[in-house]
């Protein structure tokens, strides 16, 4: 199972360095992604981040999913026609695509999640379309997870984690953190 992670300046750190981390404990590999072809990311908290890849090299077929952390970027993201076509890659041939905090905003500006249970960060239903907010800390919808905020990545994780993998694989990683 292989991953990749969406970052541009204003990445929220927790939920992006926090997520690949603890993914990256299970059999998940996950690369972070520069959207502007940076090689080096500031994240909201000024935490510099080193891209595994550039976003030009990026293909759809190379992964099982995408995940975008949330941050001040989403605002960005949303209006980035190079990720909307890279969402609607994996979207269309039916990956996995997870999102937290204002991120699912992006999945909003597609209209993909219309009609689909989501959760993000209170205040962004208005960038949402017509997608069914459900007050919840994390929301699997098909192959949509979702998650509200920073607050929420451990079961952010565990969510991707016991869905992508399995209950196993979940309890494995719990025993391994000493959760």
């Amino acid at each position: 199972m292989k991953f990749a992670c969406l970052i541009s300046d204003g990445f929220e750190d927790t939920e992006a360095l926090a997520t690949v981390n603890l993914l990256r404990r299970t059999e998940i590999e996950i690369d972070l992604v520069s959207v502007f072809n940076k090689k080096t990311v500031t994240g909201s908290k000024g935490t510099v981040v080193v891209a595994d890849k550039m976003m030009k090299k990026t293909n759809e077929s190379d992964y099982d999913g995408l995940f975008i952390p949330g941050g001040g970027h989403s605002s960005v993201l949303r209006k980035t026609e190079s990720v909307l076509k890279l969402v609607q890659e994996f979207f269309e041939h039916k990956k996995w695509l997870m999102a937290i905090c204002a991120a699912p905003t992006v999945f909003g500006a597609l209209g993909i999640m219309d009609g689909r249970k989501y959760i993000s960060f209170p205040g962004t239903q208005k960038e949402m379309g017509k997608a069914i907010r459900v007050d919840e800390k994390v929301v699997r919808d098909g192959l949509f997870i979702t998650g509200r905020s920073v607050g929420v990545v451990y079961e952010f994780v565990f969510k991707i984690v016991e869905t992508v993998l399995t209950k196993k694989a979940l309890e494995k990683l719990q025993k391994q953190i000493v959760y």
